[in-house]
């Protein structure tokens, strides 16, 4: 199971991750990362390099955890535990989805040109990243994933009007969906 964490500052994202049970896939300049798109070649000398915004406009990622029990990513992209983590399903045989590997940027004897050369550049993260246990969907257009959620998980600080109205919207849409708090 993958798990996206969201905080609930802005429903709009929620309904339609549940509604339309997919996930968006961001174009990469929208990853809060600011290595991201980097990367070192040897072509003239060894040097960091990073993608141009506006010549690789057509890579997007999707990106999301195969852990739900890390503090820091509760802290980071659900709002300090305010907010809620997605568990789903996809797939895969529609997706290709990825681990993301902690050790540096990605290193070429070249300039990377070709999609999977520039898709490894997003699959290769720093080692101060690697609590996020993260798995990509790396596509080249903004798209949409299809997932089947399983269960949502509260933080542990989401208040009690959040989680009322996430009830009642998961009843409507699946009864299946298992619902629970996290805690240590």
């Amino acid at each position: 199971m993958y798990y996206k964490f969201r905080d609930l500052k802005d429903y709009k994202y929620i309904i339609d991750i549940f509604f339309n049970q997919r996930l968006y896939v961001a174009s990469f300049r929208k990853l809060n990362d600011n290595f991201e798109g980097q990367f070192f070649s040897n072509v003239f000398s060894e040097k960091r390099y990073k993608l141009n915004p506006r010549k690789e406009s057509h890579i997007s990622v999707c990106s999301f955890s195969g852990n739900y029990k890390s503090h820091l990513m509760w802290s980071h992209y659900a709002n300090g535990h305010r907010g809620i983590a997605i568990g789903f399903e996809i797939d895969k045989s529609k997706y290709n989805i990825e681990k993301v590997t902690y050790n540096g940027l990605k290193s070429f004897n070249i300039f990377p040109q070709k999609f999977n050369e520039l898709k490894s550049v997003f699959l290769n993260k720093l080692e101060e990243w690697s609590y996020e246990e993260e798995y990509r969907i790396i596509t080249e257009k903004q798209d949409y994933v299809n997932i089947e959620i399983k269960e949502v998980i509260f933080g542990a600080e989401t208040s009690e009007d959040d989680k009322s109205l996430i009830k009642k919207m998961i009843k409507l849409i699946d009864k299946e969906i298992k619902i629970k708090t996290y805690c240590d």
